[in-house]
């Protein structure tokens, strides 16, 4: 879900289109930043983290869905619900988003303030909102497993009307198509979802509500956190799905390159590319096409790693100017 550059030079506005869902995104950061002050202690500090390195490493793990397209974790639905807000998705998924876009080209510059809007702010709030509405009703693993569905398949929609308005895909196919494709990928969000809430609810059951059950030390969840994402991360080299993932199957089957229901049988046609950031790492690789298996596991290693850190150091400045002492 990831929306390329590319795709603003659909439009002959397509750099004000870019600074206009900029600007929206900025509103929510800075409403994130004041979630972060205000909540954030030596305790949570590392679930933030590990949150962002394993959706960091979860969002480049593809998995097939059948019809020729794959699709991965979204993760604004994770964040909101483990951290208790919303805003957590939009503090976790904008740093996570930059990385990818700036280092690993996944994502566009200008196409930032979209892909915020739509894999943080949407998916968190709505990740976040419909949980609250029916964990009390049909319990914290279906509910987390249904938040995070509903988040896929709302962000893709709205994905769907911003490269619609960008001119890049008629509304008439990219909405169906993209709402159909991520209808099967929220699948894939929906069981992850459910089984990392559950997870981590019985390591910190405090952030369940639970404060008499005692949790895992913070220093042992960041180190076991960042195993696990490395392992994923190392394991999407070798075992994600080459297909391509919603937002691409989209354009394929608008540009005529594939049937819906069916592998693709040509290439995405690419307009110019009003930005032309070029990223080191692309397509998490590094150096590029000779890089091979190794280049993989060493950007991806990379880029958990950078996540986990940017996120540490993030939080502890919004600890730390937020005059809180340690519980």
């Amino acid at each position: 879900m990831h929306i390329p550059d590319f795709l603003f030079g659909y439009s002959s506005t397509g750099i004000p289109i870019g600074i206009l869902f900029w600007i929206i995104a900025l509103v929510f950061i800075v409403l994130a930043i004041k979630w972060a002050r205000d909540n954030l202690d030596e305790s949570k500090i590392p679930i933030l983290a590990v949150i962002a390195a394993g959706i960091f490493a979860l969002q480049a793990f593809n998995l097939p869905t059948g019809f020729g397209v794959s699709g991965h974790l979204v993760g604004g639905a994770l964040a909101a619900i483990v951290l208790g807000s919303p805003f957590a998705a939009v503090f976790v998924l904008a740093i996570v988003l930059v990385i990818q876009a700036l280092v690993f080209g996944d994502g566009g510059v200008l196409a930032l303030g979209a892909n915020i809007i739509n894999m943080g702010v949407i998916a968190g709030f709505v990740g976040f909102y419909s949980f609250s509405a029916l964990k009390e009703r049909i319990g914290t693993p279906v509910s987390a497993a249904v938040a995070g569905w509903l988040a896929c398949v709302i962000a893709a929609g709205a994905c769907a009307v911003e490269i619609a308005v960008l001119g890049a895909v008629p509304i008439s196919v990219g909405l169906p198509t993209m709402l159909l494709y991520h209808a099967l990928i929220g699948v894939i969000e929906a069981v992850i979802t459910g089984i990392i809430v559950v997870l981590i609810f019985s390591v910190r059951p405090e952030l369940a509500g639970n404060a008499e059950k005692k949790a895992m030390p913070a220093a042992t969840f960041l180190v076991v956190g960042l195993i696990i994402a490395l392992v994923i991360g190392c394991g999407a080299v070798f075992f994600a799905s080459g297909d391509p993932d919603g937002l691409d199957s989209t354009l394929l089957v608008s540009g005529g390159a594939k049937d819906l229901f069916s592998p693709a049988h040509g290439e995405i046609e690419e307009v110019k590319d009003p930005i032309g950031w070029e990223s080191p790492m692309p397509d998490y690789v590094l150096g590029g096409e000779d890089g091979g298996t190794l280049g993989g596991i060493i950007a991806l290693i990379i880029g958990i790693c950078v996540a986990l850190v940017v996120i540490l150091v993030a939080a502890r400045m919004m600890y730390a100017s937020s005059d809180k002492k340690s519980p």
